[in-house]
């Protein structure tokens, strides 16, 4: 048996199977996977993944060179 939901908004995405699966889903690359936490209640997996701050801006500087 298989099911499958989608909501959108803040978005809500739900499934269910019975026997044995994987699911791969792609992540962003800026997250901070060392510190991801997962829980498993009541038959709903929950998976937490904090993301990483956003790089800092770079600025361009100019530089002039003087011939000799």
């Amino acid at each position: 048996k298989e099911e499958k939901e989608i909501k959108k908004e803040n978005y809500y995405h739900k499934e269910s199977a019975y026997g044995s699966f994987y699911r791969t889903l792609p992540l962003p690359v800026a997250v901070k996977s060392e510190k991801a936490q997962a829980e498993f209640e009541d038959g709903i997996l929950k998976i937490t993944i904090p993301k990483m701050a956003p790089a800092k801006k770079v600025k361009a500087i100019k530089v002039k060179a003087k011939k000799k």
